[in-house]
Order: structure tokens, then sequence, then C-alpha cells
């Protein structure tokens, strides 16, 4: 289902040769461009310009190195946004739903006519501007019945809206696996921070005992050193 979708989405964006990159780098990261275009059987131009499409929605994103082999030119690795790719299709049917919703309003609440001759359709404010002739062959217009129409509109916002609801689950996985990630990440950087502040207490404690012991040691020399100094007085 995420391939099919995110295939969808690539292909109205940057054309049907597109798709194939989905294939390519779906739960895949740092893809050599040139690997793709070799898969794609495209031209290392041809395939830059597909990737740089997708790029511009955020659907790819990329890592560059030097290849000092090739005269120091940069080399290009892809990796798919898959979280991106199924928001944007959401946009796309969100957007596509919204303008059906309206069509099947306007179906319902408005009048149209047609020319049977020249399969022409006409608003009512339109027809009654050419006296419900058709402006084309001057044949009566008839009153439209959109109620097949509507029918097909209202089907395919049904499939419009299940799709719709496999994309949220998708993207709700996605998002819940980015949280616990998150999470983790979270703990790992408060254990480290924790971990970092008990090293520099267990060596500010070390630093403080070997302080003591050499203040210690200066304070015993100097004790034994005018002890000394007294015996030499008493023995005079």
């Amino acid at each position: 289902m995420k391939v099919d979708i995110l295939k969808e989405v690539v292909s109205s964006i940057a054309g049907e040769r597109a798709r194939g990159i989905i294939d390519l780098l779906v739960d895949k990261k740092n893809v050599n461009e040139f690997l793709i275009a070799k898969k794609l059987k495209l031209t290392i131009n041809q395939t830059r310009n597909i990737l740089y499409k997708l790029a511009d929605d955020g659907l790819v994103s990329f890592v560059r190195k030097k290849d000092s082999k090739k005269g120091g030119w940069y080399t290009y690795f892809w990796t798919l946004n898959h979280d991106k790719g199924l928001m944007r299709f959401r946009d796309i049917l969100l957007n596509s739903l919204d303008n059906l919703k309206k069509d099947i309003k306007t179906k319902k609440t408005e009048r149209f006519f047609y020319c049977a001759n020249c399969n022409l359709e006409f608003t009512e404010e339109a027809a009654l501007t050419h006296d419900y002739m058709c402006p084309e062959c001057g044949q009566i217009l008839q009153l439209k019945d959109n109620t097949k129409e509507i029918v097909n509109l209202e089907r395919e916002v049904k499939k419009n809206e299940a799709i719709l609801e496999k994309v949220e689950i998708e993207i709700k996985i996605i998002q819940e696996a980015d949280n616990k990630a998150k999470v983790r990440r979270l703990k790992a950087e408060e254990k480290k921070k924790i971990e970092d502040r008990e090293m520099k207490r267990k060596v500010k404690a070390k630093e403080m005992k070997k302080l003591k012991s050499i203040n210690l040691k200066v304070k015993n020399l100097r004790d034994n050193k005018r002890k000394s100094g007294n015996k030499k007085k008493g023995k005079r």
C-alpha cells in the first residue's frame, strides 16, 4: 500500500519514469545516483532532473560526497522521505475530495443544459445568455439529468475517502515510530548527561583526594622540619 501510494505521488510530480525510483529507494538510505540512473536506464542528467523535482517537494533528500577518482566532482546519495510523500498524497486526496463534494453540491442545486448535437454543456446562466440555443449549431438546448453523474461523483468520493483512511493509518504508524525513536534519543541523551555529570564528579573527587594527599604530605614535611629544628635548638 505504502509503495503504491508513493509511486502515485512521485509520478504526479515528476512523470511516469519517477515511479521506478520508489523501488530503488524504499527502506534504503543514501543510494548512489549513478546506480539509480543505471537501474532506471536513464542518463545521469535525466535522473538528477527527476530527483531534483522530488527534492523540491521534500519527497527525497541527499548527501553529497567529493569523489577524488572522478576529478573531485560531487556524487549525490539519495534517501526517500516516506512521511513527506504520504503527507503530500494526503493533501492531494483532501483537495480532490473538496472539489468532488463541491461538484456534487453544484450538480444537485443548479440546473445545466446541453446540446445533443455538439455534446456541449452550459450552466443555466450561459444557456439563458444564448436564448437556450447552442452557439455552435443553433440547436435548442436540453435540460440535463445529472443523476448518473452525481452517482459517479459520490462513488469517487467514497473511493478517495477509503484511500485517505489507509493513508492516515500509514502516516500514524510512521509518526508513532518517529515519536518512539525521539523518546529513545532523548533518553539516551539524558543518560549521557547523567553519565557525564557522574564522570565529572568522580574526576573532581579524585582530584580533591589527590590534592588532600599532597597537602598532607606538605604538612608532614613541614612538621618534620619544625621538629628537627626544635631538636637542634634543644641540643645547644
